[in-house]
């Protein structure tokens, strides 16, 4: 899980690709996941990205971490709206779990069942969360957060001008601090759980151990991290950021070929994502109607 949100310094074809063209993509397969509504078009726009993950070369660990991710996202979702679904009919569940003459559980809940149309419904939402999540991590591994930055303060250039079009410096800036902050976190994490191991802090156990051990852990890792946002804004002033209010960057960006393609490619999934759904392939909910 350390990786899974970390930039990988690599020279592969998605490192190239200009980091509005990939926030375009990873928006594009955002509303392609809202567009459709039945499991094998989800699919289908689910596994339209492992070809970039093919490029990028992920290393073993990122693998693991995404399929962990990946697995508890279906298995989570599928298992939730199988037990509360409540488009299905109460009177006609798949089969019973703990019927409602059960003493105390049964009582209380009126009875858990298992509906099919939960089950499926929530495999459909656990595929549209994949689809962005494997877009927006693809886009993390390849994207320099300085890339991100300049994407989004000039997202657009108007013609004619020396004006860009695009989101507020600080913003921008809260965004890409944002994108390098997890994997700092999650670090900070583990030196303060190895630390705390080394001063014999006991893991292993039951909840109420865990429950103790947890204690522990958070009040020095949101201390440490509040130390780093401190040392992040007193960076920041120290550059003197919002001093004025064009500012100017080392590297500017500018579209190639590659990025152009793929442009193209991303309107053209948007636009059969509109088609598809108009034709009777979008809706949020099994059995009910498009």
């Amino acid at each position: 899980m350390r990786g899974l949100f970390r930039y990988e310094q690599k020279d592969t074809i998605m490192h190239r690709l200009d980091p509005r063209v990939k926030l375009c993509w990873v928006f594009g397969m955002s509303v392609l996941s809202m567009l459709f509504g039945t499991p094998l078009l989800l699919l289908a726009a689910f596994l339209s990205t492992f070809p970039f993950w093919l490029m990028i070369g992920p290393s073993r660990a990122k693998v693991r971490a995404l399929l962990f991710v990946f697995g508890t996202m279906v298995f989570g979702f599928m298992l939730t709206q199988s037990l509360f679904y409540y488009w299905g009919d109460p009177e006609n569940p798949t089969f019973t779990i703990i019927p409602a003459t059960f003493m105390v559980i049964g009582q209380i809940t009126g009875g858990i069942y298992f509906y099919a149309e939960g089950a499926l419904y929530g495999l459909i939402q656990s595929l549209r969360f994949m689809t962005t999540v494997s877009a927006a991590s693809a886009f993390v591994a390849t994207t320099h957060p300085s890339e991100l930055l300049i994407g989004l303060v000039r997202f657009v250039k108007v013609p004619r001008t020396d004006r860009w079009i695009g989101v507020p410096n600080e913003i921008a800036f809260m965004v890409s601090s944002a994108v390098g902050f997890a994997p700092s976190m999650i670090e900070e994490s583990m030196i303060i759980i190895n630390a705390m191991r080394a001063r014999g802090l006991e893991l292993k156990g039951g909840i109420r151990t865990k429950v103790k051990a947890l204690r522990h852990i958070f009040f020095p890792m949101v201390v440490g991290l509040l130390r780093k946002g401190r040392q992040i804004a007193i960076a920041a002033d120290a550059r003197a950021f919002r001093a004025i209010k064009n500012r100017t960057f080392v590297d500017e960006l500018q579209m190639r070929r590659g990025d152009y393609v793929m442009l193209i490619y991303t309107a053209a999934l948007v636009i059969s994502g509109f088609i598809l759904s108009s034709i009777g392939f979008g809706g949020t909910a099994p059995g009910l109607g498009t």
